[in-house]
């Protein structure tokens, strides 16, 4: 019985250490022209003054049971420099109100009781500032390519790395990731350019299992003005 055990353990080991790396088939980029495209920050972060999306989250509790909510997100910049994202549902309850200073600072406003869980709110600043490009740290960490040409920049986190990953200068991915295995990644639809949110995103996160589905709509009457006044 030992015996067996022990070579399910070597076989198991065997199986670990010969799994993929991942990313293995990117390239360092060497091209003059793309390195300088890529080497200041500032030219990739997000600028926008007020973006409303409809939103779609789907998912599953520990215990196996699924859930849905839906509702509106706006993006708002506000006016000493600072960003808010709100998600609110149709009657104009506020899931979450979240905000970050000039500075990075991070800031819960508002969180419905359900959804005030530490982790839950780590996760969703974590997906924000990826497509905000927020708190991210600088210089990056390398800028590489796959052989369909695509363009993949890295940046280091506490845990894991990012890659932003452009086609012919238009961001299409975010992925969050270690050496064994993708958490989360984003996906992004009709993106102009690298600095502005695309018209479609869909955030996965692979071991939490759940997505948020994010499609822009034009906004009306102010309404992100009216939901981030003080």
């Amino acid at each position: 019985m030992r015996y067996f055990l022990y070579v399910s353990l070597l076989f198991l080991a065997a199986l670990v250490a010969c799994r993929p790396k991942l990313y293995r088939n990117l390239q360092v980029q060497t091209s003059t022209e793309k390195l300088h495209s890529f080497s200041d920050p500032e030219q990739l972060k997000v600028h926008f003054d007020r973006l409303l999306y409809s939103g779609q989250v789907y998912g599953k509790t520990p215990l196996g049971k699924r859930f849905h909510l839906s509702g509106l997100l706006f993006f708002k910049q506000m006016e000493d420099g600072g960003q808010r994202v709100v998600f609110q549902n149709q009657m104009g309850v506020s899931f979450f109100d979240f905000g970050w200073d000039t500075a990075g600072k991070f800031t819960v406003y508002q969180v419905m009781d359900q959804m005030n869980k530490p982790a839950l709110i780590k996760t969703l600043k974590k997906d924000f500032e990826f497509l905000l490009y927020r708190n991210l740290k600088t210089p990056a960490a390398g800028l590489y390519y796959n052989p369909s040409g695509m363009d993949y920049l890295k940046y280091e986190l506490e845990k894991g790395f990012v890659y932003y990953i452009f086609d012919q200068g238009n961001i299409v991915q975010i992925e969050n990731a270690d050496d064994k295995r993708k958490v989360v990644t984003i996906d992004l639809e009709q993106a102009k350019g690298s600095n502005t949110l695309a018209e479609r995103i869909r955030i996965k996160h692979l071991r939490a299992n759940f997505s948020i589905d994010l499609s822009k709509i034009q906004e009306e009457n102010n309404t992100v003005d009216d939901i981030t006044e003080e």
